[in-house]
């Protein structure tokens, strides 16, 4: 069992996340636990660097934004790397965050039913 502490004051719970894609691509970037959403989301650029090809995907999910209901496309990574922890075959959904969130992207819970994640919110404890 791995322990990671998080910040309580923070808005959100921060994770570094690597993600892989084509071939030999990998990326790090800073998402957001989030335990609303269905499915892992990431930025655009990001997608294009795995070589993920989102404009592509056949596949588009509906998703809820500030400005409505929009249809973005759904990707399959290779891998995550989440608290130590490889994740095979994440599906994901390709959208841009607003230029001032905190995070390039949203980890949601559906990529995290492998792992056995406790959330301690009072001592801000991840543990898996």
């Amino acid at each position: 069992m791995s322990k990671f502490r998080f910040n309580t004051k923070a808005p959100v719970i921060m994770l570094t996340i690597l993600l892989e894609g084509k071939g030999n691509s990998k990326q790090k970037i800073r998402m957001a636990l989030d335990t609303g959403a269905t499915y892992t989301m990431i930025p655009w650029k990001t997608a294009d660097i795995l070589g993920l090809e989102p404009e592509l995907s056949k596949e588009r999910m509906e998703i809820i934004t500030a400005s409505g209901v929009e249809k973005a496309p759904l990707v399959t990574l290779k891998s995550i790397v989440v608290l130590r922890k490889r994740i095979e075959g994440v599906e994901a959904v390709v959208h841009d965050l607003p230029p001032k969130s905190y995070v390039d992207g949203l980890l949601g819970v559906k990529s995290l039913v492998e792992l056995k994640l406790k959330i301690d919110f009072s001592e801000g404890i991840l543990e898996v």
